[in-house]
């Protein structure tokens, strides 16, 4: 989180003239002084007062609300806002979303916590931060930051350990909670919140979704440690004795797919293609909405020399997921390995206009424009 400077930009003034009044229901008081945000570059002390809109009232009270929750004036700050601006929910909304989208976290988790601010009891706005804290985590991961990764993490699970006592106002707090325990490898408690939500929910689809990760989770559940010490060996880059762990616990659970997903991932990694796609294959077969199955095909068809089968399964990981940096990034790979390098540099630089830093796309413009 945040520390207070954003609220050095922040001045108070007395009420214009020509503001005394905003709406019929809400009764201006003179007492209380209004926040300002300072537009960014000018000194607050020499602010000319002349400049005043309502944008930077009404920026100057989110600011407040974001920042200071305990400010003694939060409520007539609310209704002033919603007076002034009664779509304002929708909007902040909507445009902390598009924010996210393009990894713009920040200025993201501002907007959240200003809509915290704004309507303090609406679960749905802590849920969405600590979803975007998820996110965020997950970006980091993409590009090694691991240590950040990790930060942002513990701040996702703080929130949804939170959010879970009042999940019964909000059944989707267990359903996402539950995708975050599943994804740290904690699957006794994701199980816990899956089994939870099937009880409260009432979205069909999501139910289902709900029951269908319940069943994924019900073997990993009872060999918890045994699959964890196999995940950890493998990103560590233990592959073989994570793979020797996971093959044991595949013989006793042989259609858990996420097993087998491990397997493959641990076999690619030491370069044992055609093993690592029988693997892959497997966990295809056990569960074939997965992109990350897809694009794990794909990788060891690409490294077989198989381009024709390669470029087959990248495009339908993109149609499930066409905003896929890493299926985006072996699309444009895979082009290069077919010497086609006017169109990897395409791909390399959509990827970029998705996630700007991503270190892979920079590195391949920077070698092909070498080349």
């Amino acid at each position: 989180m945040k520390s207070n400077k954003p609220l050095d930009s922040i001045v108070y003034i007395s009420i214009p003239e020509n503001l005394k009044t905003v709406s019929d229901s809400l009764i201006l008081d003179p007492g209380i002084l209004l926040p300002v945000e300072v537009p960014e570059g000018i000194d607050p002390v020499n602010w000319d007062t002349s400049d005043l809109s309502w944008e930077m009232i009404i920026s100057g009270m989110l600011k407040i609300l974001a920042y200071d929750s305990g400010n003694k004036d939060s409520k007539y700050f609310r209704d002033f806002i919603l007076s002034v601006k009664p779509k304002i929910i929708e909007e902040l909304t909507q445009s902390a979303i598009v924010k996210a989208q393009i990894h713009h976290y920040e200025l993201t988790e501002e907007i959240f916590m200003a809509l915290i601010g704004l309507q303090p009891d609406e679960l749905r706005h802590k849920l969405n931060l600590a979803i975007m804290f998820e996110n965020q985590g997950n970006y980091l991961t993409g590009l090694n930051r691991i240590d950040e990764a990790d930060g942002v993490f513990a701040l996702s699970e703080d929130l949804y350990l939170q959010l879970i006592e009042n999940g019964e106002k909000l059944p989707d707090i267990y359903l996402n909670s539950a995708w975050f325990f599943y994804n740290r490898q904690d699957f006794s408690k994701a199980s816990e919140l899956l089994n939870l939500y099937i009880q409260s929910g009432k979205d069909e689809v999501k139910l289902a979704e709900a029951k269908k990760l319940l069943k994924d989770t019900a073997a990993l559940k009872g060999q918890n440690d045994q699959y964890k010490e196999a995940y950890q060996l493998i990103t560590q880059d233990r592959n073989q004795e994570g793979i020797e762990i996971i093959s044991t616990f595949l013989i006793e659970n042989p259609e858990v797919w996420n097993a087998w997903f491990l397997k493959g991932w641990g076999l690619r990694k030491l370069e044992k293609f055609e093993e690592a796609l029988a693997a892959f294959s497997k966990a295809f077969e056990l569960n074939n909405d997965q992109v990350e199955v897809l694009n794990e095909l794909a990788i060891c068809q690409m490294e077989l020399n198989r381009f024709e089968k390669a470029e087959e399964l990248l495009m339908k990981a993109y149609q499930s997921d066409p905003e896929n940096t890493k299926v985006i990034s072996n699309m444009g790979i895979l082009c290069l390995k077919q010497h086609k390098n006017e169109e990897a540099l395409g791909f390399f630089y959509t990827v970029l206009e998705l996630e700007p830093e991503d270190p892979i796309a920079l590195e391949y413009i920077n070698f092909i424009k070498k080349t």
